[in-house]
């Protein structure tokens, strides 16, 4: 089976130059590896070409979001006949023996698709910050399962759906559904991916014993107000085309993520109050206009 490894980079190639590092010292060797400079206008695509020849790039002239950009690398992935196509956060970092461990999940049976990693924060490895998503189609609740809880052991769990950040997918999978929605452009087209892999009968598992390292919020920073707003907007997209609904459940369902982003954005988040505020209010209106894709005014 021919892996191809996908990294996407936009204005953190010293991050993406780690990604790439683990990828060249895992155990399970990948034959193929990908950097996506999506459009940094900065000094980073000099920089990436340093990496060696060996490393395939791919330069975007534009920000295609972290769904366009993906969508760049799984196409050279594909077009490399690789039989799986490994998905990497510039800012992750995979254990030597994580890709092995997917590998082995994803070859127990075909009906499984998709496999990720249980992640852990770079600065306490010892806290999980995900082992696999939880979603809801009737309240479009999400929930990161295990988040917070110590990394210990665990097995492999089939799951709604797995994060982006590190994801192993069967060709197959990108094949019969294709790649990443660009409506969502930032947040969310993983939960969408894995909801249409479904559909399509593959399942999404978290592999127990598979660990990678996430930093988190490196793209676009905890305190930006966009992020409340690709929150608040994808999350209302991505409920809506996985159930659809009656008019009183969908305005039901529409209201509860409205409240539990306003919620965050007022109790949680690092934006600014108002700035953030206003952001999820402006992700709620495009939604109802079905303005998505990158951020406008």
């Amino acid at each position: 089976m021919r892996v191809a490894a996908v990294v996407v980079n936009y204005r953190t190639p010293d991050d993406t130059r780690r990604a790439v590092a683990s990828l060249r010292a895992s155990r399970r060797p990948v034959d193929t590896v990908i950097v996506v400079d999506n459009g940094s206008s900065d000094d980073s695509l000099e920089r990436l070409r340093a990496l060696g020849p060996e490393i395939s790039i791919v330069a975007s002239d534009a920000n295609l979001g972290f769904s366009g950009g993906s969508n760049l690398g799984i196409r050279a992935a594909l077009a490399s006949n690789a039989d799986l196509v490994l998905l990497v956060n510039s800012d992750a970092t995979l254990a030597p023996d994580c890709l092995g461990r997917l590998e082995a999940a994803l070859s127990v049976t075909p009906a499984v698709g998709i496999a990720a990693p249980v992640l852990v924060a770079r600065d306490d490895p010892d806290r999980v910050l995900s082992a696999g998503i939880r979603f809801s189609p009737t309240t479009g609740r999400m929930r990161l399962l295990g988040a917070g809880t110590p990394r210990a052991r665990r097995p492999t769990v089939g799951v709604d759906a797995v994060s982006g950040c590190v994801m192993l997918i069967r060709r197959a999978v990108l094949e019969r559904v294709g790649g990443f929605d660009e409506d969502y452009f930032f947040s969310f087209e993983d939960v969408d991916l894995c909801l249409r892999a479904r559909r399509a009968g593959f399942a999404s598992v978290c592999v127990g014993d598979a660990v990678a390292v996430h930093d988190g919020s490196r793209s676009i920073g905890r305190r930006a107000p966009a992020r409340l707003y690709f929150a608040s907007r994808n999350h209302l997209l991505v409920a809506a085309r996985a159930a659809p609904a009656g008019p009183v459940r969908r305005l039901a369902r529409a209201a509860a993520i409205v409240a539990l982003n306003l919620a965050h954005a007022v109790v949680r988040a690092e934006a600014p109050l108002a700035a953030g505020v206003g952001a999820v209010l402006q992700g709620v209106w495009h939604h109802v206009r079905g303005r998505y894709g990158p951020r406008s005014a």
